[in-house]
């Protein structure tokens, strides 16, 4: 009996030194693995974000973006099918004035026309903007009677037009309709007052009609308003030159020859 009292007691002392040691109970023990299993977790969460995604991320990432872009191609193809031939008609009619205009900034002029005489054709109305740009098509192919033909139905529509007014003074010009460009030019020299090409070419129809101090008149106004243009002397010296005048076309000859010469040097227009 003493024995066992004995036993005890030494089984209590070495509970409470063991426990003054500080190892664990079964319950604390518990709570210092949790505790460590989550300060790891929290770690390597720390660790994974300063690496950065895991190469099976970056894969699905690049896969992601490579679809995106091969879809957002696909949509555009598609949409410009659309556009063309499944789109309701005025989205395929005005397709073909926009490709006409992306032609002429092109200076693919031959295709520009076909697209904007499409365009008129599938409208069945006139435009008078687009019948300009065919009749720039064919000035610019060097066809002024097709031009000009196309520039007269754009005129029944907008007769103000000082675009159309001008260019079509220019045409008659070029195929020597001298008196009816004469016309056409005046008019457009009263929108454009500070155009020196106008009254030059006002100054050509007047002396091809042999109306000479008319001509003179337009020629010396060209030159005043742009004096470095040495084609505006040379032409005012030959009209001198023809009336016998040939003091002054010899002024002029030299001031067109000074402004040449400035040219090819490269100096440019003299102040």
């Amino acid at each position: 009996m003493d024995e066992l009292k004995k036993h005890k007691v030494q089984e209590n002392i070495e509970k409470k030194t063991s426990s003054s040691a500080g190892v664990p109970e079964a319950d604390d023990a518990e709570d210092i693995v949790a505790k460590k299993v989550r300060k790891h977790a929290r770690a390597k969460k720390v660790k994974d974000e300063e690496r950065g995604p895991s190469i099976n991320e970056k894969l699905k990432i690049a896969a992601h973006v490579s679809m995106s872009t091969a879809e957002r191609i696909i949509n555009g193809l598609t949409n410009a099918y659309t556009s063309v031939f499944v789109a309701p008609e005025s989205t395929k009619v005005n397709f073909l004035k926009e490709q006409g205009y992306k032609y002429f900034e092109k200076g693919d002029y031959e295709k520009a026309r076909d697209n904007f005489i499409e365009f008129i054709d599938s409208v069945e109305a006139d435009d008078a903007d687009v019948l300009y740009m065919i009749a720039m098509c064919h000035k610019n192919l060097d066809d002024y009677k097709e031009a000009l033909e196309f520039l007269r139905k754009a005129e029944v529509l907008e007769s103000e037009d000082q675009n159309v007014v001008a260019e079509i003074g220019d045409c008659l010009l070029t195929l020597e309709e001298y008196a009816e460009a004469i016309g056409y030019l005046n008019k457009a020299a009263e929108v454009n007052p500070d155009h020196g090409d106008i009254f030059y070419h006002l100054g050509t129809c007047y002396e091809k009609t042999e109306q000479i101090e008319e001509a003179k008149k337009f020629y010396k106004k060209a030159i005043d308003l742009e004096p470095r243009e040495a084609v505006y002397y040379q032409a005012l010296g030959f009209l001198y030159e023809t009336t016998g005048n040939h003091k002054d076309a010899i002024v002029c000859f030299k001031k067109a020859m000074d402004m040449e010469k400035g040219k090819k040097r490269g100096g440019g227009p003299k102040k």
